[in-house]
């Protein structure tokens, strides 16, 4: 029995070539009628810009700027998804959901991993850019540790930088 993609979890960083994986993201959702989620993930402060914000702003600030970006990222989804469903209007109408958004707060991999349980995700699609393999050794990569900890598939979309 094959199995059934219902739920897509489309992990997406809103930069560069978002568009090009998500066009894969709402073929999946068209062949399989599956309902797709949006993702982004607010990654923490580190330790010293932690400090330093807490040193020299109110918390009432610190707050504030926190849900402004949160209110920037949901409206840079929105506009995402409407420009791409607009774009390709005939072709998506036979979508079987609204796409919806989501945003986590946390260590990348492990949000994506946590939101994909959350949903119920069948599988969760992300971007991967090309890295030099050193840069890979010391940086990782979000996609190789979803890969490497999710129970759920992972489909990478590959997004080569522009030269």
């Amino acid at each position: 029995m094959l199995p059934e993609v219902n739920t897509i979890l489309y992990a997406c960083d809103l930069e560069g070539q978002t568009q090009s994986a998500l066009g894969h993201v709402m073929n999946l959702a068209l062949a399989h009628q599956a309902k797709v989620v949006v993702m982004h993930v607010l990654e923490p402060l580190g330790a010293q810009a932690t400090n330093m914000i807490t040193n020299y702003l109110p918390e009432e600030t610190t707050k504030a700027m926190r849900e402004e970006a949160v209110k920037n990222i949901n409206e840079k989804m929105r506009v995402l998804l409407s420009d791409y469903i607009n774009d390709n209007k005939e072709a998506l109408s036979a979508l079987a959901h609204p796409p919806e958004t989501k945003i986590a707060q946390g260590i990348p991999y492990e949000a994506i991993i946590h939101v994909a349980e959350k949903v119920e995700a069948d599988i969760i699609v992300m971007n991967s850019r090309t890295h030099s393999r050193f840069g890979q050794m010391i940086i990782g990569s979000t996609a190789n540790k979803v890969i490497h900890h999710s129970n759920i598939p992972v489909l990478v979309v590959p997004i080569k930088a522009h030269k």
